[in-house]
């Protein structure tokens, strides 16, 4: 009689210990779906994250632009050149904050195409449900309006960036882009990723 109330006792104790456990990992999860949530913009979601680069003044970042919605939607990146093949995501920017505090919002720019002398096109990318679409981009392809930096070099220290993308319609007046009438259209912010050079 002894060891069954004994044994009771301890299947009680486990019970309330996983209850407990399960309680935690639910309200963890909820943490994270909560803030994962507010980086959702009617169906999108952007994030980024630290991508390796070949040169050490100059860091690579993944950007990823994820469908989580219930509509599969057209994005436009930016611009393309000789029929797709340059593609340039002008409609992507990036917010870089120092270790003194001051923030500089970049702007893309290839310095490989200075000019066009030719056909552009939206830089389309049809994004169906449950998709992710990832771009590798490298600071060195980006420049501060602001401070005129046409050329970035980051000193030693610990530095965040975030990225964003404003969505529009189609911006050139292509016959083709006309027919294209799903563009999806806002702002989105991703995280923001803390690095150290």
């Amino acid at each position: 009689m002894k060891s069954r109330t004994l044994n009771l006792c301890a299947v009680a104790g486990i019970c309330s210990l996983l209850g407990v456990s399960l309680l935690v990992s639910s309200s963890h999860s909820q943490t994270k779906k909560d803030y994962q949530s507010e980086l959702v913009s009617d169906g999108l979601q952007m994030s980024v994250s630290l991508a390796r680069s070949d040169k050490v003044d100059s860091p690579a970042f993944q950007v990823a632009l994820q469908n989580v919605g219930e509509k599969d939607v057209t994005l436009n990146l930016g611009t393309m050149l000789a029929n797709g093949k340059v593609q340039l995501p002008e409609n992507i920017r990036l917010h870089l904050k120092d270790a003194t505090g001051k923030i500089r919002e970049l702007h893309f720019s290839d310095k490989r195409y200075p000019g066009v002398a030719g056909r552009v096109d939206d830089y389309v990318v049809p994004l169906r449900v449950g998709s992710t679409y990832s771009l590798l981009l490298k600071l060195e392809q980006f420049w501060s309006p602001e401070t005129k930096e046409f050329v970035l070099k980051l000193k030693p220290g610990k530095y965040q960036v975030s990225a964003q993308f404003e969505g529009s319609g189609s911006l050139i007046r292509n016959e083709e882009m006309a027919l294209i009438l799903n563009f999806w259209k806002g702002k989105l912010q991703s995280n923001t990723l803390s690095f150290e050079r």
